[in-house]
């Protein structure tokens, strides 16, 4: 059996937040460096989100470690994005219904949910989801600059 409660976030966000809930942090943890760099065998779509992701995010929260995730990530935004075009077309051409003309319901439904929902799980093992990003402070220290205690700490 695993470990139960919710899953601990990355040791990389919650020094972002500010260790917000003052558990100790693991300074032995292993230490995933480098910036990881696009697989080729992405689609156009699945790249530019990758390039979206990579700028957008602080420097060292994704790492090489992490590429093969992020990689299935940005897949699956390409499947929904390229599913939901084509499931619009099946629209115009069934007249506004999403079944097939057997009355089944489209495939292009289950293949929109089934990327929504690697999505969901993908963003969040990666902090990449708003709930992740909500503590998230980028400013390194963490002191108010306008403190009688600011120049005490470096």
């Amino acid at each position: 059996m695993g470990k139960r409660g919710p899953k601990p976030k990355p040791t990389t966000i919650r020094e972002l937040e500010g260790n917000p809930g003052r558990l100790p942090i693991n300074h032995d943890e292993p230490a995933c460096i480098g910036v990881p760099v696009c697989p080729d065998y992405l689609s156009d779509d699945a790249r530019a989100v990758w390039e979206t992701i990579m700028t957008s995010v602080p420097p060292g929260m994704i790492t090489v470690a992490d590429a093969p995730l992020l990689a299935a990530y940005c897949e699956a935004v390409a499947q929904h994005k390229e599913a939901t075009i084509r499931l619009r077309g099946e629209k115009d051409l069934f007249g506004g219904r999403m079944v097939t003309p057997s009355g089944k319901p489209s495939p292009y439904l289950r293949i929109i949910d089934q990327a929504a929902r690697t999505m969901a799980s993908l963003s969040t093992r990666l902090g990449l989801s708003p709930a992740d990003r909500t503590g998230i402070k980028l400013t390194t220290n963490q002191t108010k600059a306008g403190s009688k205690w600011a120049g005490l700490i470096g």
